[in-house]
């Protein structure tokens, strides 16, 4: 039988600081668009700068893709959580109700 032992403020820690330094992705892509903006203006190169935006063209699908990744590995982190947290409060709601519930007919009959 598996066993989980799971902290959901331990888990919420670590979301929070995630989602904290994926917010400098933004950041990051937006300093990282300038560069090469810069850097294609300052080689004074068609070739190169076509290079650099074929470059970026390329690399901006993966660049998303870490964002999105990310967002999604959050969200499911705080979604499988909430159901590890949902399932034992079931556990214990039915744990309480069968303690609670009368015994079932001819519980007690003798032989």
């Amino acid at each position: 039988m598996s066993r989980w032992d799971i902290d959901p403020p331990g888990v919420a820690g670590v979301v929070t600081r995630t989602g904290e330094a994926a917010k400098g992705f933004e950041t990051a892509a937006t300093k990282y668009g300038t560069a090469l903006e810069g850097a294609a203006t300052a080689c004074g190169s068609e070739i190169v700068a076509g290079a650099l935006a074929g470059f970026a063209e390329n690399k901006a699908p993966a660049m998303k893709s870490v964002v999105e990744r990310t967002g999604r590995a959050l969200t499911g982190a705080v979604n499988a959580t909430r159901a590890y947290i949902d399932g034992d409060l079931e556990m214990a709601r039915t744990a309480q109700a069968n303690a609670v519930a009368p015994p079932p007919e001819n519980d007690f009959r003798g032989r």
